[in-house]
Protein backbone atom coordinates (compact mmCIF):
# COMPACT_ATOMS: atom_id res chain seq x y z
CA UNK A 1 0.00 0.00 0.00
CA UNK A 2 2.68 2.39 0.93
CA UNK A 3 4.44 1.79 -2.48
CA UNK A 4 1.53 2.89 -4.51
CA UNK A 5 0.96 5.54 -2.53
CA UNK A 6 4.86 6.73 -3.07
CA UNK A 7 4.39 6.30 -7.19
CA UNK A 8 0.97 8.64 -7.16
CA UNK A 9 1.25 11.39 -5.06
CA UNK A 10 -1.86 13.14 -4.10
CA UNK A 11 -2.51 15.83 -6.58
CA UNK A 12 -1.50 19.12 -6.46
CA UNK A 13 -3.70 22.34 -6.20
CA UNK A 14 -4.35 24.40 -8.87
CA UNK A 15 -2.43 27.16 -9.81
CA UNK A 16 -3.21 30.43 -7.69
CA UNK A 17 -4.36 31.77 -10.82
CA UNK A 18 -7.28 30.16 -10.95
CA UNK A 19 -8.80 30.71 -7.81
CA UNK A 20 -11.00 33.44 -7.44
CA UNK A 21 -9.73 37.15 -6.43
CA UNK A 22 -9.95 38.40 -3.24
CA UNK A 23 -12.86 40.42 -2.09
CA UNK A 24 -11.51 44.08 -1.26
CA UNK A 25 -13.72 45.96 1.23
CA UNK A 26 -13.50 49.31 2.69
CA UNK A 27 -13.39 49.50 6.73
CA UNK A 28 -16.71 50.57 8.33
CA UNK A 29 -15.37 53.90 9.44
CA UNK A 30 -13.94 54.49 6.06
CA UNK A 31 -17.90 53.87 4.20
CA UNK A 32 -19.30 55.99 6.83
CA UNK A 33 -17.48 58.97 5.48
CA UNK A 34 -17.79 58.23 1.99
CA UNK A 35 -21.52 57.75 2.61
CA UNK A 36 -21.66 61.27 4.98
CA UNK A 37 -19.83 62.93 2.13
CA UNK A 38 -21.91 62.03 -0.83
CA UNK A 39 -24.55 63.03 0.98
CA UNK A 40 -23.36 66.01 1.72
CA UNK A 41 -22.91 66.61 -1.82
CA UNK A 42 -26.02 65.77 -3.30
CA UNK A 43 -27.34 68.09 -0.66
CA UNK A 44 -25.10 70.46 -2.42
CA UNK A 45 -26.35 69.80 -5.65
CA UNK A 46 -29.79 70.05 -4.19
CA UNK A 47 -29.67 73.15 -2.70
CA UNK A 48 -27.67 74.98 -5.73
CA UNK A 49 -30.75 73.70 -7.76
CA UNK A 50 -32.92 75.38 -5.47
CA UNK A 51 -31.24 78.43 -5.84
CA UNK A 52 -30.85 78.75 -9.09
CA UNK A 53 -34.31 78.49 -9.71
CA UNK A 54 -35.39 81.11 -7.13
CA UNK A 55 -32.84 83.34 -9.17
CA UNK A 56 -34.62 82.76 -12.19
CA UNK A 57 -36.96 84.58 -11.32
CA UNK A 58 -36.75 88.59 -10.55
CA UNK A 59 -39.77 88.47 -8.17
CA UNK A 60 -38.36 86.04 -5.84
CA UNK A 61 -35.38 87.62 -4.78
CA UNK A 62 -35.13 89.29 -1.58
CA UNK A 63 -35.61 93.22 -1.61
CA UNK A 64 -33.16 95.21 -2.53
CA UNK A 65 -31.19 92.54 -4.53
CA UNK A 66 -29.55 93.79 -7.85
CA UNK A 67 -29.13 91.76 -10.58
CA UNK A 68 -25.55 91.88 -10.70
CA UNK A 69 -25.92 90.52 -6.80
CA UNK A 70 -28.35 87.83 -8.27
CA UNK A 71 -25.82 86.94 -11.03
CA UNK A 72 -22.90 86.33 -8.99
CA UNK A 73 -24.65 84.38 -6.51
CA UNK A 74 -25.94 81.97 -9.54
CA UNK A 75 -22.22 81.80 -10.47
CA UNK A 76 -21.42 80.73 -7.06
CA UNK A 77 -24.21 78.10 -7.00
CA UNK A 78 -23.01 76.57 -10.13
CA UNK A 79 -19.78 76.71 -9.45
CA UNK A 80 -20.63 75.08 -5.56
CA UNK A 81 -22.56 72.36 -7.92
CA UNK A 82 -19.84 71.57 -10.27
CA UNK A 83 -17.74 70.88 -7.31
CA UNK A 84 -19.87 68.82 -5.92
CA UNK A 85 -20.53 66.43 -8.76
CA UNK A 86 -16.66 65.95 -8.62
CA UNK A 87 -16.23 65.37 -4.99
CA UNK A 88 -19.07 62.63 -5.56
CA UNK A 89 -17.43 61.51 -8.96
CA UNK A 90 -14.30 61.18 -6.02
CA UNK A 91 -16.02 59.32 -3.77
CA UNK A 92 -17.07 57.15 -5.77
CA UNK A 93 -14.17 56.15 -7.44
CA UNK A 94 -12.37 55.81 -3.74
CA UNK A 95 -15.07 53.32 -2.79
CA UNK A 96 -13.81 51.46 -6.21
CA UNK A 97 -10.45 51.42 -5.19
CA UNK A 98 -9.34 53.53 -7.26
CA UNK A 99 -6.38 56.16 -7.21
CA UNK A 100 -7.92 58.49 -9.77
CA UNK A 101 -10.72 58.81 -6.95
CA UNK A 102 -8.88 59.45 -4.23
CA UNK A 103 -7.01 62.27 -5.78
CA UNK A 104 -10.24 63.63 -7.28
CA UNK A 105 -11.73 63.49 -3.86
CA UNK A 106 -9.42 65.34 -2.06
CA UNK A 107 -9.04 67.73 -4.73
CA UNK A 108 -12.66 68.70 -4.21
CA UNK A 109 -12.61 68.38 -0.76
CA UNK A 110 -9.66 70.99 -0.82
CA UNK A 111 -11.04 73.21 -2.83
CA UNK A 112 -14.56 73.00 -0.66
CA UNK A 113 -12.36 73.76 2.03
CA UNK A 114 -11.36 76.97 0.58
CA UNK A 115 -15.06 78.14 -0.83
CA UNK A 116 -16.38 77.28 2.72
CA UNK A 117 -13.70 79.51 4.27
CA UNK A 118 -14.16 82.22 2.44
CA UNK A 119 -17.70 82.16 2.97
CA UNK A 120 -16.89 82.04 6.51
CA UNK A 121 -18.35 78.85 7.08
CA UNK A 122 -15.32 77.55 9.54
CA UNK A 123 -17.79 74.59 11.45
CA UNK A 124 -18.74 73.37 7.62
CA UNK A 125 -14.96 73.93 6.64
CA UNK A 126 -13.52 71.86 9.59
CA UNK A 127 -15.92 68.79 9.05
CA UNK A 128 -14.65 68.65 5.18
CA UNK A 129 -10.95 68.63 6.34
CA UNK A 130 -11.58 66.28 9.35
CA UNK A 131 -13.71 63.65 6.81
CA UNK A 132 -11.23 64.17 4.54
CA UNK A 133 -8.35 62.87 6.52
CA UNK A 134 -9.99 60.14 8.16
CA UNK A 135 -10.60 58.92 4.78
CA UNK A 136 -7.01 60.09 4.28
CA UNK A 137 -5.20 57.92 7.03
CA UNK A 138 -7.45 54.83 6.44
CA UNK A 139 -6.37 55.29 2.13
CA UNK A 140 -2.88 55.75 3.25
CA UNK A 141 -2.45 52.19 5.12
CA UNK A 142 -4.46 50.06 2.51
CA UNK A 143 -2.86 52.19 -0.50
CA UNK A 144 -1.64 48.74 -2.28
CA UNK A 145 -5.09 47.64 -2.55
CA UNK A 146 -5.90 50.78 -5.22
CA UNK A 147 -5.64 50.36 -8.55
Amino acid sequence: MHIIAAMFPPPTPPPSFFAPPQKRELPARVKGVLGMKACSSVGMIVLSAILLFAFNDPAKWPEGMTSEEAHHLAKLALFASAASIAELLGVVGTWSFKRWGVYVLAGFSTLGFMMRISGGDKIGALVSVASTAIVGIVVASRWSDFD
